[in-house]
């Protein structure tokens, strides 16, 4: 069916409007109406100003006047505004796809179009004359579509030329991306030997490294550049450019921190690079109380779907230093639900979580520790993992594993460090989640305890299958999916952040939660959450007094510990 099918009251209106129009003013002139294959509809027609005449196209989409009606030039690439659209060439006028009204009619963008052209001849002849006022204001992402090769101007790179006096020169280190037709090129170093590293720039698998030039000039034009010598011109004149510049980078910048960048070939070719600004002073757009977590060390134990996730939005929260502890590998078979992906198969799941980590966060510092916690491993990798989780700030369970939980727990009470962890329950129909904050907090197995009692005075739990995420009802299977497991990390992660960046005004009032995802069993809705009242911290247990034997013993065990440390310190090695 076509427009004319489907709205012909309102085009037959739209005709006899436009006809109106062409009689009652001079500037305007229609010419023939069509059709696409596709059922839209376009008018021809001539604008006529002092700067000369503009060929253009009105086109009726096939769903208008529920969509907007547009205004493009007649030929293909041809400008006739600073405010048109890349590619296409439609006019962006007072009316457009953010503010369209069903009411608005194509003479009423007609109108638009002759006032903006009008505006800008006017500007041109008369410069003091008011230009038409900007509603064109793109996103960095409408602003380089089109353009294949893009440069990334970071916070850092900007902070740091910004910083130099017009004239200055320094050597330029970069990394190059491709994805498609696409590239982009990321400052990684900077400055004079030595170059100053770039924390924000990953090292990213597969860039492509190159090397270049940046220089400060007080003044940058916006005009077209097209050769070296222009280049050099732009850049403050000849010699102000190292002479090799073939197969190189070269970033100019203003004292108004205006930014251009240009890529120079093998064969001296000059091409420019579109400057997508992520400079922006706010970039963190992370909550105040957060900025706590860059100090914190957060061991994760789990790499599996729970704990990647976790992981990785930890790292997207603000925390920088990791400790990752899980013994397995990835297979195919854990991408339902696992962070990772296919370029990560067969490797550890500790080395692929913390390099998907550090290109989250670059400047990450992450610990990955192939263990298995409480598993077959040698005592003495056990021995370090309780002097690492001593250095912890918070320790993030999520193996929903019985003995994993009792080692880590006992560690946690015994280092005064906050634990929390979680579960998906089999089937995907809810998770449970709780935590222990030394000196809030019961200790962790006194917490799981007292959830686990609360749990037995519910209605029988359904009956669980072998496999952790299968669940048998009734002979039915369900299986729980990468939704609801990402529905607890999510959780997980806001109450560990709560747990150690609000430990004096928490926003979560008991320390442990049934998370209802369907309406099954004890929750009445989907999201429907059971908090669990749980037990706070207990004052410890007076020590009781050693014993005369006690005493000798353990002077003696003192005496024999000091002697062989320091006959350990002045042996030879």
């Amino acid at each position: 069916m076509s427009l004319l099918d489907d709205q012909p009251q309102r085009m037959a209106r739209e005709k006899r409007q436009l006809e109106a129009l062409a009689r009652g003013e001079s500037w305007f002139c229609m010419q023939e109406w069509g059709a696409t294959a596709v059922g839209d509809l376009e008018v021809r027609f001539t604008l006529k100003l002092l700067n000369g005449t503009f060929d253009g196209v009105l086109a009726y989409p096939r769903f208008f006047p529920d969509v907007p009606a547009f205004i493009r030039p007649l030929r293909k690439g041809e400008s006739w505004s600073g405010h048109q659209y890349l590619g296409s060439g439609v006019l962006c006028l007072e009316r457009g796809p953010d503010n369209w009204d069903p009411s608005v009619t194509g003479v009423d963008l007609v109108r638009s179009a002759n006032k903006l052209l009008w505006s800008e001849a006017l500007h041109i002849l008369l410069p003091d004359a008011v230009p038409a006022p900007s509603r064109h204001h793109l996103t960095p992402g409408q602003a380089v579509r089109g353009e294949p090769r893009r440069f990334l101007l970071t916070s850092e790179f900007s902070e740091y030329v910004a910083a130099g006096a017009p004239g200055s020169l320094w050597q330029l280190e970069t990394a190059t991306t491709r994805l498609g037709d696409a590239e982009v090129t990321l400052p990684t170093a900077v400055g004079a030997e030595p170059l100053q590293r770039l924390t924000y720039a990953p090292a990213v698998a597969g860039a492509e490294p190159g090397r270049g030039w940046a220089i400060a000039v007080q003044e940058l034009p916006r005009t077209k550049v097209a050769t070296l010598a222009h280049l050099a011109a732009l850049a403050g004149g000849a010699g102000k450019l190292p002479d090799d510049l073939h197969n190189k980078t070269v970033v100019v910048c203003s004292a108004s921190q205006f930014i251009r960048a240009f890529a120079l070939s093998a064969s001296g070719g000059l091409s420019e690079l579109a400057v997508i600004d992520a400079s922006a002073v706010d970039a963190s757009r992370l909550p105040a109380d957060y900025a706590k977590l860059g100090a914190m060390t957060i061991a994760v134990v789990g790499l599996g779907s729970l704990g990647s996730k976790i992981a990785v939005s930890l790292a997207r929260s603000g925390a920088r230093k990791f400790a990752l502890l899980d013994a397995d590998v990835l297979l195919p078979q854990n991408l339902v639900r696992n962070d990772l992906d296919w370029r990560d198969v067969g490797f550890a799941k500790v080395e692929a979580t913390a390099e998907r980590m550090r290109h989250v966060a670059p400047g990450a510092d992450v610990l990955a520790l192939s263990l298995e916690v409480a598993g077959q491993e040698n005592p003495h990798a056990t021995a370090r993992l309780a002097e690492l989780i001593g250095t912890c700030d918070l320790v993030v369970d999520a193996t929903a594993n019985p003995d994993t939980f009792v080692m880590l727990a006992a560690l946690c009470k015994r280092a005064g460090v906050a634990l929390v962890w979680g579960e998906v329950f089999a089937g995907g129909f809810g998770a449970l989640m709780a935590r222990s904050r030394p000196g809030l907090d019961a200790d962790p197995l006194s917490i799981r305890a007292h959830v686990f009692g609360t749990m037995g005075t519910m209605q029988p739990a359904p009956r669980v299958e072998a496999r952790r995420y299968a669940l048998d009802v009734a002979g039915r299977v369900l299986v729980a999916g990468d939704a609801e497991v990402s529905h607890l990390a999510a959780a997980m992660t806001a109450f560990a952040v709560d747990a150690v960046c609000s430990r004096d005004a928490s926003e979560y009032p008991v320390a442990a939660y049934l998370l209802g995802f369907k309406k099954f069993w004890e929750f009445k809705a989907p999201f429907d959450t059971i908090p669990i009242e749980c037990p706070g911290a207990s004052e410890a247990a007076p020590a009781h007094a050693l014993s005369e034997d006690e005493v000798s013993a353990l002077g003696e065990l003192v005496n024999a510990v000091q002697g062989s440390a320091g006959a350990a310190g002045n042996s030879s090695p």
